[in-house]
């Protein structure tokens, strides 16, 4: 794990290896046959199963507590169906995420091996054009982006979520909990660290170009045309590259990822269930608790929706760079640079960059302006059933009263 860019992110790996959620990046500097890396690997193996046996356990908890609850508020309607499948989540995110780490840990290793040629590759090929881009840049967009966020989730996600555990759970099931919601929650965190790591990549290729581009507008001579052109044809094949790492970049996070998305989408609906069956009680301790929670909820996919797309649109904004290029006043046709910028262009043209979860659904605004619309679709078909309900309830109470009045004017 060799440059920059995977020094700056290390304390953040290691900080998601804590949550059993990514390898340690330590693992991957070591020999596979060194004691040491047996060791390392063994430790962390175990401490992923017992946090996979803790998720199931917490599974049972949950949904044993939920039962009890239904049975004391009588909702028995859709409700312990749609609660239990938001605590079953909690045991297959965790799974899934653990099998993929087992069957991908290789790949992993080439992700990061890749970003870091990528690195070494954009810094030595351009060092005779233009100045580097500022790195300590990076280091600061890291944390206020991904440190930020770790620190709120770890002060504010216990915070609002101890006040939804009721009576009917003990102190000790609601750390277990409260850890198992911290450990889902960050696999956003993860998901986005990546991205931000390739929307690095991308910014310093951007960069280079840019700057071949100031260096095309005044060259006169044609030994430093035919360097540029070559500089330029190195550009397009970094292009190519960062494009490929994407596409492994998917393969790892496509399960973990949708397995998240479906368990925020289901848990958003069921704590506005729950919202609306606790409307009407004036003692609920917990109501401007559960929209803080609803929020994060909602935000944790915001954030890797947002960071894939200005990823998306850095990427895309090569296009307009390569169109503004342009050679100096004293090269009349400048054959060589049309042929190599017409073969940068044609490239942008076929590979398109998208991040998906295996091409069931794009992972940006749009996409995250689509899933908010159908959870408040489905949210205002859940309230007409439960108005609905209401309201068949009332009718059979005024039907059970009525009777006993008939039958006395009878007699």
């Amino acid at each position: 794990m060799n440059g920059q860019l995977l020094a700056t992110a290390r304390p953040y790996l290691q900080i998601l290896s804590l949550f059993s959620l990514t390898p340690p990046p330590s693992s991957y500097e070591r020999s596979h046959r060194s004691w040491q890396w047996k060791l390392l690997m063994l430790i962390f193996s175990c401490y992923t199963c017992c946090t996979c046996l803790m998720s199931a356990y917490v599974c049972y908890v949950n949904s044993v507590v939920l039962n009890t609850e239904v049975q004391e508020l009588k909702v028995e309607d859709f409700t312990f169906a749609l609660g239990t499948v938001s605590k079953v989540f909690y045991m297959f995110v965790l799974g899934t995420n653990s099998v993929y780490m087992l069957i991908y840990y290789r790949k992993l290793g080439r992700i990061y091996k890749e970003i870091s040629s990528l690195e070494l590759d954009i810094d030595a090929a351009f060092q005779l054009f233009g100045n580097q881009r500022k790195r300590s840049n990076f280091r600061v967009y890291l944390f206020l982006r991904i440190g930020l966020w770790i620190i709120f989730l770890l002060a504010a996600l216990p915070r609002l979520t101890i006040c939804l555990f009721t009576k009917f759970m003990s102190w000790h099931n609601k750390i277990l909990t409260e850890f198992i919601l911290i450990v889902l929650e960050f696999k956003s965190i993860e998901y986005t660290l990546f991205v931000m790591l390739i929307h690095e990549l991308l910014l310093r290729l951007r960069h280079k170009l840019i700057q071949l581009q100031q260096e095309l507008t005044v060259c006169e001579q044609h030994d430093l045309l035919q360097a540029l052109v070559q500089a330029i044809r190195k550009n397009k094949n970094l292009h190519a590259r960062i494009w490929k790492l994407v596409g492994e970049f998917e393969g790892y996070f496509m399960l973990p990822m949708m397995m998240l998305f479906l368990y925020n989408g289901v848990c958003i609906l069921h704590n506005v269930n729950w919202a609306y069956i606790q409307a009407l009680n004036p003692k609920d301790p917990c109501r401007f608790w559960r929209i803080g929670f609803l929020l994060i909820l909602v935000f944790n996919l915001l954030i890797p929706c947002w960071i894939s797309h200005n990823c998306i649109t850095t990427y895309n904004s090569f296009g307009r760079i390569l169109h503004n290029i342009r050679g100096g006043s004293g090269l009349v046709t400048p054959q060589l640079l049309k042929m190599v910028l017409m073969e940068y262009a044609l490239q942008m043209e076929h590979l398109k960059l998208r991040f998906t979860c295996g091409g069931f659904y794009d992972i940006n605004l749009k996409y995250f302006a689509g899933m908010v619309a159908s959870i408040i679709s489905y949210t205002i078909i859940l309230i007409q059933f439960k108005l609905q309900a209401m309201l068949e309830a009332k009718q059979a109470a005024k039907r059970h009263l009525s009777l006993p009045s008939n039958s006395k004017m009878k007699t």
